[in-house]
């Protein structure tokens, strides 16, 4: 039995979200039941239902054609999910023991799905809403019994994307955290714990990049072609072979404190300026690999071994996205 088997997982939402949630514990083999929680007619339910599934079908073969599953997988998949209707919510909550959340991202319908979770659900279901844009602290008094309560934001598309954002409450126990852990690592997904903040990680770094691309853009100094050409030829690859704060260290906390200074003051944008620990790291003498402690330790490492390792996801992406030169020799 795989971890997370015994679990009764309900995604409440028949959207976007509830659906790619659903695809996501179908494809690894869990049933799943996706409860629609707006009252509507039964025609318009089954209309709901249907292009729901259609939607998952179709990213199920969209999957196929890539040879990461057979037509016969996919068939297995959908068996695994369940549609149904707001009048039968008392049924299916009664019996979750994991409840997610991803109806649309107002205050009131949080607060009318919270309400009816808090309701019919056991006191010890836990309990996860995917919002992109509301604190967990801001949610977590909408239910009862907030101690099993945390944000756990999926990147779109939620059945392609890795990582899924972990960030617990101050009421949120030890416990609950790790049982969400554990189940979405049972079904493929890499979650991280991050503070409740705006922007979780991604976001907040996204958004910086996105907006520097298009004041680049504004300011005339390259093309749009050009930014992302040099996104997915540089920038991206790189961040993809090792995290941001390990490149630091690679390189040197010293260039990111010199060059962050120096940028910060010819574009006379404060926000490029390092923040006071790079300078606390400096003056401590933490500035990388080479020195063994940056933002990561490597006194007890095999960092050029560590550096192979690198290298070598380095050559397998740029391989894959045919972008390694050949050869001219």
């Amino acid at each position: 039995m795989k971890p997370g088997d015994k679990d009764v997982i309900v995604a409440v939402g028949a959207g976007r979200m509830g659906r790619g949630i659903g695809h996501v514990f179908a494809y690894a083999g869990h049933p799943v039941t996706i409860l629609d929680v707006k009252e509507r007619s039964a025609a318009d339910f089954a209309r709901l239902a249907k292009e729901g599934r259609e939607e998952i079908e179709t990213n199920l073969r969209f999957l196929a054609s890539q040879d990461v599953m057979t037509g016969h997988q996919v068939e297995a998949a959908l068996n695994l999910i369940e549609f149904r209707p707001a009048a039968d919510a008392k049924a299916v909550l009664s019996r979750a023991t994991v409840i997610i959340e991803g109806v649309p991202e107002t205050r009131e319908a949080k607060q009318s799905a919270f309400a009816l979770i808090g309701e019919l659900a056991p006191a010890d279901a836990v309990v996860a809403s995917t919002t992109s844009s509301m604190l967990v602290t801001d949610l977590q008094v909408m239910i009862s019994h907030p101690e099993r309560f945390l944000n756990t934001h999926f990147l779109n598309p939620a059945y392609l994307i890795p990582l899924v954002e972990v960030s617990p409450g101050p009421a949120t126990t030890e416990a609950a955290v790790e049982k969400i852990t554990r189940l979405y690592e049972a079904v493929g997904k890499v979650p991280v714990r991050c503070a409740a903040s705006p922007g979780y990680i991604v976001p907040r770094l996204q958004s910086l990049i996105m907006s520097e691309a298009a004041r680049m853009v504004a300011d005339g100094v390259a093309t749009a072609a050009d930014i992302d050409k040099a996104i997915m030829c540089g920038f991206g690859p790189r961040y993809a072979t090792m995290g941001v704060l390990e490149f630091t260290d690679w390189g040197g906390v010293d260039i990111l404190y010199w060059g962050g200074n120096n940028l910060a003051k010819a574009l006379n944008s404060p926000r490029h300026a390092p923040p006071p620990l790079v300078e606390e790291m400096m003056k401590a003498g933490h500035k990388g690999m080479r020195e063994g402690r940056g933002f990561y330790d490597y006194s007890k490492m095999d960092v050029e071994a560590f550096k192979r390792e690198k290298l070598a996801r380095f050559v397998g992406i740029l391989r894959n996205t045919g972008q390694l030169p050949k050869p001219g020799v």
